[in-house]
């Protein structure tokens, strides 16, 4: 996920009564100095899914920004938006942002979400901030047509697999990875969000060392899974992740009442979930079932990320 700044200190300032740029003390206050970050939520997703954007711009000031605007390059509609300031094209539209006066020492962020194509392997909006309302439109250099843009903006990567689900989640929907399960393909995760708007991406198949686990003593079976939802950020309620382990994988005599979950956090921290949902879902209980199959089902509901793998 990158993070990038570009700060520019905007043109000259003409007449005052046509200025887009007016200190708030005088017009003779210093020009207003602003950047713009574009971040990936996620910067990798599910080919098809949705690829989010969070884009913020900020004046560090000394004088504000009286008239500015967003727009892409791409003429992909977004799914989703919302703005901290002003107002956007309803979904569906291509977007275009009117935030008005953005004063110094605040900043305005715009999330956007944009489906992407089965058989895409990428996905680049090319956002760009402007004081006119068009790109590039201050030819002459001499007045306001200022533009900015983040030129380190990168595209989201696109993955088709069936190991990985998700991208950018809008209405709170489950995402799992191939739930038909093989001997090529041992284990399904699902993640159901607490919420939408926020990433919510499940992977599985990851090898042994994906993630360390302290104080396992039991034996571990299945498959690594990396749950992530939100980023890592606190979310208002529970987080619910479900695994699906063939029958080849459970250890031998192992009944669902001797299952754990491994749960490692994002930190390093392990977590050994054995407490069952006795009276409904809670933080940190899991359920465990035998299927027909013979298949193992672990429901686990948790507050936060990271690595999921079956003890027995």
């Amino acid at each position: 996920m990158r993070r990038t700044h570009l700060s520019r200190a905007l043109g000259v300032l003409g007449l005052v009564g046509a200025a887009l740029f007016v200190g708030v003390g005088s017009a003779s206050a210093g020009q207003p100095h602003w950047s713009m970050t574009v971040e990936n939520l996620p910067p990798l997703a599910a080919a098809g899914s949705e690829a989010g954007f969070q884009v913020t711009i900020n004046n560090a000031g000394p004088s504000n920004v009286s008239k500015l605007f967003l727009g892409t390059d791409t003429t992909v509609a977004p799914d989703y938006v919302t703005t901290t300031q002003g107002k956007c094209t309803a979904p569906g539209t291509r977007l275009s942002c009117t935030f008005g006066t953005v004063r110094k020492g605040t900043s305005v962020t715009v999330v956007a979400a944009f489906p992407t194509a089965a058989d895409a392997a990428a996905f680049k909006a090319g956002f760009f901030a402007t004081t006119s309302g068009a790109s590039g439109s201050d030819k002459g250099h001499s007045s306001h047509g200022d533009t900015l843009r983040d030129p380190n903006e990168v595209a989201t990567e696109l993955i088709d697999s069936p190991d990985f689900a998700g991208g950018f989640s809008i209405n709170g929907s489950p995402v799992s990875t191939d739930s038909v399960l093989s001997y090529s393909n041992v284990q399904s995760t699902t993640v159901d969000p607490p919420t939408g708007g926020v990433v919510t991406t499940a992977q599985d198949g990851l090898p042994d060392d994906a993630f360390s686990c302290t104080g396992c003593l039991g034996t571990l079976f299945g498959e690594w899974s990396s749950v992530d939802v939100a980023g890592g950020k606190v979310q208002n309620g529970l987080i619910k992740v479900i695994l699906v382990v063939r029958a080849d994988q459970i250890p031998y005599d192992d009944t669902p009442d001797d299952i754990s979950l491994v749960h490692v956090l994002d930190d390093g921290t392990t977590q050994i979930l054995d407490q069952r949902c006795a009276y409904g879902p809670s933080a940190n209980c899991i359920d465990v079932k035998a299927l027909y199959s013979g298949d193992f089902k672990i429901t686990a509901y948790v507050t936060e990320n990271g690595g999921f793998k079956g003890m027995g």
